[in-house]
């Protein structure tokens, strides 16, 4: 029986290698089939509203992962109606489910306005 000297120096170097290797590979793989952002604009109460929104098909339907906005419209009553919307959207993933939030009925159609804006541009 022969017996061989186990380097387990270069076992441990392979296995760092491999673990690099595949977690590369997986970063590649979400890169790809990750979300992607696109923009849109609607007009607001007294400024336009732009939105970058994170999202991706899949079977078929549009997945928003993720919304970013500004706005020129007065903060106290805009932001609270555009969180309530985007929380609405990231829930139900379904544009035609967001109605106008009452007291920002101006803001809401701009949000969705741009909101759909982008999602157009989604191939």
């Amino acid at each position: 029986m022969i017996r061989r000297k186990v380097n387990v120096e270069k076992i441990r170097k392979y296995c760092v290698i491999a673990f690099i290797v595949a977690g590369l590979a997986a970063l590649v793989v979400e890169k790809v089939n990750g979300p992607e952002v696109y923009e849109g604009e609607g007009e607001g109460f007294a400024d336009s509203i732009k939105v970058q929104i994170a999202a991706k098909k899949e079977n078929g339907k549009i997945k928003i992962v993720d919304v970013k906005y500004e706005h020129g419209d007065t903060d106290a009553v805009a932001t609270p109606a555009i969180e309530e919307l985007i929380t609405k959207l990231k829930e139900t993933h379904d544009l035609a489910s967001l109605d106008i939030i009452s007291g920002a009925s101006y803001t809401s159609e701009g949000f969705i306005d741009a909101v759909n804006d982008a999602v157009s541009k989604i191939k």
